[in-house]
């Protein structure tokens, strides 16, 4: 199964587990291999973000260090690297605090009608 979550390839997964490609989608027509299947891609895309959460300060020290770099265009791409984060995160955290207001806008509107659910 981990073959067939990490390239996706039916053949290669037929190839890996010994049996034929019918065999492969055989299984994959099967609603609890579908389940175990989604299940092992949800794990191996889990594993791929604590790794790339885990090399975060690496990357901005490696970015940190390339806007001293001799070439001009290697700080300019660092800089601007670093910037689009920078954008990324702030409109992260603008979206979330919209949503956050508009889920008060609701809660205010259904309590002028008689529903009082708080947001969490």
């Amino acid at each position: 199964m981990r073959v067939l979550v990490t390239t996706g390839s039916t053949a290669a997964a037929a190839t890996a587990a010994d049996v034929t490609e019918r065999s492969v989608r055989r299984w994959l027509a099967d609603a609890g291999f579908r389940v175990a299947y989604r299940a092992a891609g949800r794990a191996a895309a889990s594993e791929a973000v604590s790794a790339l959460l885990a090399a975060q300060g690496e990357a901005v020290a490696a970015l940190r260090k390339a806007l001293t770099a001799e070439s001009a265009a290697t700080r300019v791409r660092a800089a601007r690297a670093l910037l689009e984060v920078g954008r990324h995160v702030l409109d992260e955290d603008i979206e979330e605090r919209i949503e956050r207001l508009e889920e008060v806008t609701r809660w205010q509107q259904d309590r002028d009608t008689g529903l009082t659910a708080l947001p969490a």
